[in-house]
């Protein structure tokens, strides 16, 4: 029997709660079908890397997320060509950024253009494509799995969205490391002190832990929407004009590994 389903992060986390239990091959076929955003394909992918044995009957209609799990099994990057209007770049075991990698630059260039050759704003996109690559960055200072990284966009008429993505230790184990949040009783609880001034693996004297808030001060808009999602839980962000004061919402979730970070900023309504 075959299922068919829009790839929303609710569907993705129902997946993802059968697959742990081990009893999503017994549904049968899943079809997975654009929904317009690409956050809960990686998040998928993702999960699908954790229970390859229950995923194996999930396909995928359109291009872009067979792709995606090409790169991420391959390590070669796509969506860095004049008229590409998406793309993912797995990352390598060494930071590009440090060893002036030309295909992450161009890579990176490409993303910011199709953003602006849409006619969004240019100051935007440069601060979206700036928070992803500060993200990205996180990945390597952070993750403890650099190499199962993986950062992708999309731009559509509308939307800008990208997503940085790992299977690393998670921002609880990360959080953890540092004595004053040893007492973090799960995932839920450290993806809200993440989000917070000067949280981080360091010791607060010295002065790390600022990603995640210049991520949120970057994109000051109410049409931007934030997720981040590690472990068994996910904090959304949905700012207005005060984004770090802005609307949040916790919910638990199946277990997923690292830290899946998805932003996504829309037009407005003509």
């Amino acid at each position: 029997m075959m299922h068919t389903l829009q790839a929303q992060f609710s569907d993705v986390d129902d997946l993802l709660r059968e697959a742990m239990r081990g009893h999503l091959h017994g549904h049968g076929s899943f079809m997975i079908e654009n929904s317009g955003r690409i956050g809960p394909l990686v998040e998928l992918l993702a999960a699908a890397q954790q229970f390859p044995a229950e995923y194996a009957s999930v396909s995928f209609a359109g291009t872009f997320a067979p792709k995606v799990r090409d790169a991420w099994a391959t390590g070669k990057p796509f969506g860095g060509g004049f008229s590409d209007q998406a793309g993912a770049f797995p990352l390598p075991l060494e930071n590009p950024v440090e060893t002036r990698d030309p295909v992450w630059a161009q890579w990176l260039l490409h993303a910011e253009n199709a953003g602006k050759n849409r006619g969004f704003p240019s100051g935007l996109v440069a601060s979206l494509v700036g928070a992803l690559g500060e993200l990205q960055d996180n990945v390597y200072e952070h993750s403890g799995a650099a190499q199962t990284g993986l950062v992708a966009y999309a731009v559509t008429d509308r939307t800008f969205e990208f997503v940085v993505a790992d299977r690393g230790m998670g921002v609880l184990e990360t959080l953890r490391q540092n004595p004053d949040y040893a007492h973090l009783p799960d995932a839920g609880a450290a993806l809200t002190e993440a989000i917070r001034p000067g949280v981080s693996r360091f010791p607060a004297s010295s002065g790390r832990g600022q990603g995640f808030i210049q991520l949120c001060r970057s994109m000051v808009t109410d049409r931007v929407e934030l997720r981040f999602r590690s472990g068994d839980h996910a904090l959304t962000l949905c700012p207005t004009n005060d984004p770090l004061n802005g609307h949040q919402r916790l919910s638990h979730t199946s277990t997923l590994a690292g830290l899946t970070i998805s932003a996504i900023w829309r037009a407005e309504t003509p």
